[in-house]
C-alpha cells in the first residue's frame, strides 16, 4: 500500500508542532521536508534549521528532505547536521550524480533522485540501480498549490515498467498536485509514496488529521 509523506511547505507556519503532531495521528508515514536556494527554483522554503527542528521533534518518522538546490554537495555538511533517513536531488543538478548517491549511502542516508515534468524516464537509466527511490515531479518544482499534470500517470506507468523489467527495488515516490482522486489513482499505477499537502492534508474543511486520514484511507481500498 502506499504511504502518506505531508509537505510541510503547507503546513501552517506558525503551528507547526501542532500540524506535525495531527499529521502523526492522522496516518501519515514520512515527512517531506521541502529546501530551496531561490537558484534552482525561484523560491525558499524551509532551512536546515527548521528540519533539524522537525526531526528532533518527530524522531520516529522518517524524513524525507528534497533538495531543490544547483550545487546539492554544497549542502552535505548541514545533511549531515540533520540526519534526515531520505534526501532526494534533481538529476540536472549535477553532473556527478553517481558520485553524490555514493555519498548520501555512505552518511547512512537512502538516495533518491528527482525528474522533472519535462524531462524524460530514460535520463535516469544510468542510476536506477543504484538509487533508494525515484521522485517523480507531478508539477513544476518550486511552488504549492499548482494542477497535478496528466501526463504523470504515464510516466509512472513507465517507471514502474523499467523497474519490473530490471527487477529493480527502488521506490516511486510522486510529488505535486496530488488530491484524494488522483493520489488513489498513482498508487494504482505504482506509486509506493505520495507527497501531500494543499489538496490533502492542509487547508481542508475537516482539518489536517481526519483530512490526512481520509486520504490514508481512501490509498488502503
Amino acid at each position: 500500500m502506499a504511504i502518506l509523506n505531508p509537505t510541510l511547505a503547507c503546513a501552517d507556519p506558525l503551528h507547526l508542532a501542532r500540524d506535525l503532531d495531527a499529521l502523526e495521528r492522522g496516518g501519515a508515514g514520512m515527512l517531506h521536508v521541502d529546501v530551496m536556494d531561490g537558484h534552482y527554483v525561484p523560491n525558499l522554503c524551509l532551512n536546515f534549521d527548521q528540519a533539524m527542528a522537525i526531526r528532533r521533534a518527530k524522531p520516529d518518522l522518517p524524513m524525507d528532505l528534497h533538495l531543490m538546490v544547483t550545487d546539492p554537495f554544497a549542502w552535505l555538511d548541514k545533511l549531515r547536521a540533520v540526519n534526515p533517513t531520505h534526501v532526494s536531488f534533481h538529476l540536472d543538478a549535477t553532473p556527478f550524480a553517481l558520485r553524490l548517491i555514493s555519498q548520501l549511502r555512505a552518511m547512512g542516508i537512502h538516495p533518491g533522485v528527482v525528474l522533472n515534468p519535462s524531462q524524460p524516464t530514460e535520463l535516469l537509466d544510468p542510476v536506477l540501480d543504484q538509487v533508494d527511490y525515484v521522485l517523480l515531479m507531478g508539477v513544476e518544482p518550486g511552488f504549492s498549490g499548482q494542477s497535478f499534470l496528466p501526463q504523470t500517470l504515464s510516466r509512472l506507468a513507465e517507471l514502474d515498467a523499467k523497474r519490473r523489467q530490471r527487477k529493480l527495488s527502488f521506490q516511486i515516490m510522486v510529488d505535486g498536485g496530488i488530491d484524494h482522486e488522483n493520489g488513489p489513482a498513482c498508487a494504482r499505477a505504482g506509486a509506493d509514496i505520495l507527497v501531500g499537502g494543499a489538496f490533502v492534508c492542509f487547508g481542508q474543511p475537516d482539518g489536517v488529521e481526519a483530512s490526512s486520514r481520509r486520504f490514508v484511507q481512501a490509498l488502503a481500498k
